[in-house]
This record gives structure tokens, sequence and C-alpha cells, in this order.
């Protein structure tokens, strides 16, 4: 197979039509088999046509399996997250002949997406992966799961969780060997509130990251694991927290700083929703802090949100402070096009401009939460659904308490006369 592609390659680089190829030496159609790798041919055959092309196939078949070499390393280093020499592995791929080579090529446009998502340059890989999806039909089964895989990938770059789970449920793991897509498939389920599901294909991914000694991607499991275990009330505080500590001291000993910037941003959700406004402010600064040495936009957006949202519950704050944070956060989410964070600081401005609750409650019901169901971010819509809840129960609209708990927590639950 291999050697008929390299033997096209270069009769169509020379410009020779199979026939001119095959004259003297096989028939046009024995060319076209040979091409195509559906049939069996002798040395003699190989070595005459070879003696045309000017090729040695033993040096070019080498060199073919050079390539697909390097781009499983590019792959690797995207997984294992050691970014250093990304940019000279990709100089080598486009550098080796058989780059051009069609199939070689869906490979490396689908990978090279995956790149520019690394790099956080969405726009780029968003452009390359709708590409490639217009020629989805010609993809071999193997790129078919590697573009489920890194569609997957940019959806939950953009935090719409439940497309990335769609594509990301589409891969095959009896056709697909990269198992890391078990971690963004928990990661997606996680975020959509499937926490079972979530923890279970956190044990396949663990597996996976342990095998391969991916001890960067073992932190991030655990870390995922520990959030679970955070939303789960049979967890005693003291044992998450200190779950926590020891993720932190392990990033620390490893020097993974962008690392510990999110687990201090997940501590400051963990403080949120147990009602510790001032811990959870003092995690949100510590992930501003270091954003501003960093590039990492979403978890500073996400920090923007959560420092100004524990603050108004604290009743502890400077306005002109939490005004420039949502200035910043609006700014970055218009550039950014995140309509999530959009309506997240819209909802914050109206809090803190002390509008009339009924406005901003009904802000939460009539346009906000709903996107928030669409989108599949039960992070934050868990957040928000409470205090919307909470403000009908003391208002006494047990009616409209009980669908927010039908819709959005898929209970079904008949209004009493009192709660």
């Amino acid at each position: 197979m291999k050697e008929g592609l390299i033997i096209k390659l270069y009769r169509e680089r020379s410009g020779m039509t199979q026939t001119q190829l095959g004259k003297g030496i096989c028939s046009v159609t024995h060319i076209s088999k040979i091409e195509s790798g559906n049939t069996k041919y002798s040395a003699e055959i190989t070595d005459l046509i070879c003696e045309k092309l000017n090729i040695d196939l033993e040096k070019e078949f080498a060199d073919y399996e050079q390539l697909e070499k390097l781009l499983d390393d590019w792959l690797q280093m995207m997984i294992h997250q050691e970014n250093d020499e990304l940019d000279q592995i990709k100089e080598e791929i486009e550098n080796n002949t058989f780059i051009h080579i069609p199939q070689v090529q869906q490979t490396y446009r689908i990978l090279l997406a995956r790149y520019w998502l690394t790099k956080r340059d969405l726009e780029r890989g968003r452009n390359l992966l709708e590409q490639i999806q217009t020629r989805y039909e010609n993809l071999e089964r193997q790129n078919r799961n590697l573009l489920s895989h890194t569609l997957g990938i940019y959806y939950l770059s953009i935090g719409k969780t439940k497309k990335a789970a769609q594509h990301l449920m589409d891969v095959n793991p009896l056709e697909y060997a990269n198992y890391e897509f078990y971690y963004h498939l928990a990661s997606a389920l996680h975020a959509m509130g499937a926490k079972v599901k979530a923890y279970h294909y956190c044990n396949l991914a663990l597996t996976y990251f342990q095998k391969t000694n991916n001890f960067k991607r073992i932190i991030d499991t655990h870390l995922l694991m520990l959030l679970q275990m955070d939303s789960d009330p049979i967890y005693l505080r003291d044992d998450v927290l200190n779950n926590y500590q020891d993720l932190i001291k392990s990033c620390r000993r490893y020097n993974e700083e962008a690392k510990e910037i999110y687990i201090w941003h997940n501590l400051g959700v963990h403080y949120t929703s147990r009602g510790l406004y001032l811990e959870a402010i003092e995690a949100y600064q510590k992930v501003l802090k270091q954003c501003v040495k960093l590039s990492l936009p979403h978890l500073k957006l996400g920090a923007l949100r959560g420092y100004v949202h524990s603050s108004l519950l604290s009743e502890i704050y400077i306005k002109e402070e939490l005004e420039d944070h949502l200035r910043t956060g609006i700014h970055m989410a218009e550039r950014m096009s995140n309509h999530t964070y959009l309506h997240a600081f819209h909802a914050l401005q109206l809090q803190l401009d002390k509008k009339e609750k009924a406005e901003y409650f009904r802000f939460l019901e009539e346009t906000f939460l709903p996107h928030l169901q669409v989108e599949g971010n039960h992070t934050i819509l868990s957040l928000y659904e409470r205090e919307l809840f909470q403000y009908y129960r003391e208002k006494g609209e047990y009616e409209k308490a009980c669908r927010l708990t039908e819709r959005y927590m898929g209970m079904e639950v008949k209004p009493l006369d009192n709660f």
C-alpha cells in the first residue's frame, strides 16, 4: 500500500500518466492497482518502475515511515502537553516529501487543527476543522475518529459541552487507540451534570495516562474526579480541601504553574458553592494575579466572573473595582464571542447596579439559565439556579420553583402548600 502511494506521488510529480509509466513494463490496469494497493507485484516490476521514476524505493519507504513517526510524535507531544518542540516537529513534517500524499494530508490537517487549539488560536483551529468537515466522506475511519476527538476538544474549549459530548461519543474505541478522548468525554459529561458517567470515563482515562506515564494528565484527571467528589454531599468538606491541597503541592513539585492556577480557580468555585465567599475571593485573586503573566483567557474570564459574584454575595466590596473587572470581562468575552460569559457579566452588572430583584431574576429565568441549559454548562447553571430557586421560595411562588426543579434538575416535583 505505501509503496503504491510513493509510486503514485512520484509519477504525478514527473508529469507521467499511468499509461506512460507502464509502457514496456506492465498494463495501465496493473499500474492503477499497484498505486491503490489492490494487487501483488513482483520485485522485477517494482525495480523497472522505480528506475523509470529515478527513485530508490527503499530510501523513499524509510522517509515515508519517518513521516508517520513524526506525526505520531507530534500527537504524543500534544497529549503529554510537552509543547516546547511542537513547532520544530511541525517544520520537519512540512518538509517531508510525503506530506503531499492525500491520505497523509488528512491526518496532518486534523493534527494541525489540534496544534492551533493547543496554541490557543481557536479561530485558526475552527476554520481548519470546518474545511475538513466538508470532506468528511473522504476521510479514512481512523481519521474520522481523530476528527471527532479534535472537534470535541474544540467545543470544550469554547464551553459548548453538549456539542463536545456529541462528537466525543462518535469516537469508536475499538478503532481509535488514543484513549485520551475518555478524559475529554468525562469533562463534557461533568459540565453537563452527568456525574456518574463522567466518573466512569475518568477512571478509563486515568488508567490510560498511568500506563503511558503521562503525569501531567494524571493531575488533570485527578482534579476532574475531585470536582465530582466536590459536588457529592457524601464527601466531607475537609477531605475535599485536603485533596485540593495535595494537588497544588504536586503541581509545585513538578513546576506545573498553569495547572495550579486551574486548581485555584476550582477552589474558588468550591468555596462559593459552600457560602465561603471570602475564601473564594482570595482564590480568584490568586488566579487573576497569575493570569497577568500567563496567557489563559478562558481561565481569566472564569476568575473575573467568580470574583465579582463572590464579592457581591459577601456584600464586602469596592464598587469601582468590580465595575473595572466587569468592563475587562465584557471586553474579553466580546472579543472571544463567548455568549455565556456575556450573559454572566450582564447578570452581575444588574446585581451591582442594585436593579430591582425582579429584573435580575427575570433575566436569569428568561435568558441566562435557558442559554446555559442549551450549552450544557451545568457548572455555572447550578450556581444560578439555586439563587432563582431560593428567590421563588421567598416570594411564595412554589409552582415556579417546582417548574425550575423539573426543567433544570430533571426532577418531577408537585407543588405543596408550603416548603
